[in-house]
């Protein structure tokens, strides 16, 4: 079977390290390599907790470049009260053994796409400031790019406040380039993301395994899980990044609708929101998205077992 080839776009915090930990054990996909951007945490931070996660869970292989430390406009942002101090709740990893690329982020997509004999999917599940930048800076790589297969966004509601949701609002300047380049985009946002949570049972599956993985996704969805069930409808925690990878592996696990997406960068209320329009009157030859609405999460929740019961 002939792999997919990828590149992961991450801002670790806690269902970061969850995407990267289900992407390194899939067969199905050959990571290019993975970059890093602000967001969760800090770029010190978040860095430090990919090249932690790549370490510890046996793909030294795959090489980590630093990205943008700040959005394109807006002040930097983190979120602390949800991913911790660290960005990986109280999950404890060891010090990585190795260091980042010598290229920075955009600079090895760019290599990494020129010198592709195929495609490369892009898999972004942090803010898109790499990605913006990338875009912006060398458009004629775009003819390389497969598509973009993101996290973030929401057709129907936001998690910053009404719209908004976090990736989009810390630098939606970065999302409007992407979502108007003209690359095709895969939007794994709220709507699906919501609906792709673990319960309390869930994770004690998770740590059965009896996994380094799943203790680890355990441990790290302590805190994660107590702020979901206290400050949300959900009766557990969204994993909200590994929806992205699962669309990779199993895209029949889940529903879309094909849109026009456009990020509001105006509106007083609105700014941030990814405005979806998938009215049947509309324009169709501008839709620029398919959007993800549902998935079975039952489905989703067993592949995250299957992958951490894989890391023996």
């Amino acid at each position: 079977m002939k792999k997919i080839p990828v590149i992961m776009d991450v801002d670790t915090g806690i269902d970061d390290a969850v995407a990267l930990i289900l992407a390194m054990q899939s067969d199905k996909l050959d990571i290019k390599g993975v970059t890093v951007v602000a967001g969760n945490q800090t770029l010190d931070k978040t860095l430090h907790n990919t090249l932690s996660v790549v370490d510890y869970f046996g793909r030294k292989d795959i090489p980590v470049a630093k990205g943008c430390d700040s959005p394109l406009v807006r002040a930097q942002y983190v979120d602390p009260a949800t991913h911790g101090e660290s960005g990986l709740g109280t999950a404890k990893l060891p010090q990585p053994s190795i260091q980042p690329h010598h290229l920075d982020a955009v600079t090895f997509l760019k290599e990494t796409l020129e010198n592709s004999e195929e495609k490369i999917t892009l898999v972004p599940v942090g803010p898109l400031t790499n990605i913006a930048l990338l875009l912006t800076c060398y458009p004629h790589v775009k003819e390389k790019i497969e598509k973009i297969v993101m996290m973030g966004g929401g057709a129907f509601e936001g998690n910053m406040n009404a719209v908004e949701e976090f990736n989009i609002f810390v630098d939606p300047e970065a999302a409007k380039i992407v979502f108007d380049s003209g690359v095709d985009i895969v939007m794994c946002g709220l709507d699906i993301t919501m609906k792709s949570y673990t319960t309390w049972d869930d994770i004690m599956r998770l740590k059965a395994t009896g996994t380094k993985a799943g203790d680890f996704c355990a441990e790290a969805f302590g805190v994660y899980y107590n702020r979901y069930v206290s400050n949300s409808r959900l009766p557990g925690c969204a994993v909200h990044d590994a929806v992205a990878v699962t669309y990779l592996l199993h895209p029949e696990w889940i529903k879309t609708e094909k849109g026009r997406v456009k990020v509001d960068i105006e509106g007083a209320n609105s700014y941030g929101a990814t405005v979806c329009d998938f009215r049947p009157c509309r324009d169709k030859s501008k839709d620029n998205a398919l959007v993800c609405l549902d998935i079975d999460r039952d489905k989703f929740v067993d592949l995250l077992v299957r992958a951490c019961e894989s890391y023996k």
